[in-house]
Order: structure tokens, then sequence, then C-alpha cells
């Protein structure tokens, strides 16, 4: 297009100084073909340029309104296997340990929640963190409560059991669910078997590394 404007323009010059008399008469019809021909073409363009952007806000409101996917819903999902529940000064994790808590202090017995204990295992020292550490009749024994979670570190589980047995200190593990809808059966059972300890050696008979508590 600017190259028909600077023939236009060439033209009338050339007329008005009498070099080319009559051209650009005679350049006016081909110079407004042009001009109509490129604004055909400028209006094509335009009215695809229209079209693609068009298309683009329909795809887009259409991945807008798709289903978010299984992964994404479970991604927001909550999480509740570890909550923060304070509870008379001591953080608990779920509504089940909240239960084993009240059982214990009905009973009047000293314990420790949520705690976390320095102990040799193997060459190294570790922390490991426990439901409970209960004191009964003049002995300590760690009383868990095992989640769904539990299923998929049982070998860790019972590797950290034994470090703390070798200790001194026997662990008993009792299901969440049985603990929420049970707790008094599940203290019972943990005083019973805590007070049929009378020593280490004791102990580690009774309890191999891969036991644990079933009711």
């Amino acid at each position: 297009m600017q190259v028909v404007a600077i023939l236009a323009c060439l033209a009338v010059a050339l007329d008005l100084l009498n070099i080319l008399p009559g051209m650009g008469a005679r350049m006016t019809p081909i110079i407004l073909a042009c001009i109509i021909l490129y604004a055909l073409y400028d209006g094509d363009q335009l009215s695809r340029i229209k079209h693609m952007v068009r298309d683009v806000k329909r795809d887009l409101n259409h991945t807008n309104k798709l289903p978010k996917t299984r992964e994404t819903k479970k991604y927001h999902q909550p999480q509740a296997q570890y909550q923060a529940i304070a509870w008379h000064g001591l953080t608990l994790r779920s509504q089940s340990e909240v239960k084993v808590a009240k059982e214990l202090e009905r009973r009047g017995t000293m314990f420790l929640a949520g705690v976390r204990i320095r102990l040799n295992a193997e060459n190294h020292r570790q922390t490991r963190e426990v439901d409970f550490l209960v004191f009964y009749e003049g002995k300590w024994g760690i009383l868990e409560v095992d989640g769904p979670h539990h299923e998929h570190s049982t070998q860790a589980d019972a590797w950290r059991d034994l470090c703390f047995r070798e200790q001194g200190i026997p662990v008993f593990r009792f299901p969440a669910d049985l603990c929420h809808s049970k707790p008094a059966a599940v203290v019972d059972d943990f005083f019973t078997d805590l007070s049929g300890l009378s020593s280490v050696s004791a102990m580690n008979s009774a309890l191999p590394p891969d036991s644990q508590h079933h009711p």
C-alpha cells in the first residue's frame, strides 16, 4: 500500500509539472482499484484474526468447565491423620489419642504424650517420637495408637520398638479404631501387659521385634 501511495504522489507531481500531462487522471482508476483491493484483503485478514480469537476463548472456557481430576481433589483434601489437638497443655494428633489420654487421666496415671526421645540405635544416636510414655506400678511403658498409616511402616516400627526394648522400655501397639471405641479396654490391656513384665530379660523374651498387640 505504501508503494501505491508513492506512485500516486509521483504521478500527480509529474502532471502538475507538465512533464507527463494527464498522468494523474490516468493513474487515478488504478490507484482506486489498488486501494479497494487492499481494503478487501485487510478486511479478510481482520476477519480471520477475529475468528482465531473467538476460537481461543471458546477453548479456554471449555477447559475451565472441565471437572477437577482425582489427583487435584486429593491434593485439596484435609489431612485427617495428623491433627494438632490441644488437650491440657499436651498436643495430641488424633481423636483416638484424645480418648486414650482421657482414660489415663481418669485413672490418675502419670504419662507423657507426643514425646521425642533420644536413644541409642546401633552405632549412633537417634530421635524418636512416641504417642504415650506411661509410668505404671514402677515401670515405664510406651502405648502406641496405630492408624492406617502404620500399615506402610511395619518394619520401621518394629525396628524402633526393638531399640526401645533394648533400653528397658516395652512398646505395646493398639489399633486406632479400638482406642477410639474402647479406650478403657485398651488401657486395661496395656496395664496388664506392662505389669506382666518384671525384668528386662522378660521383656525381650516376651516381645519379639516384629510383634504387634492385637487384642
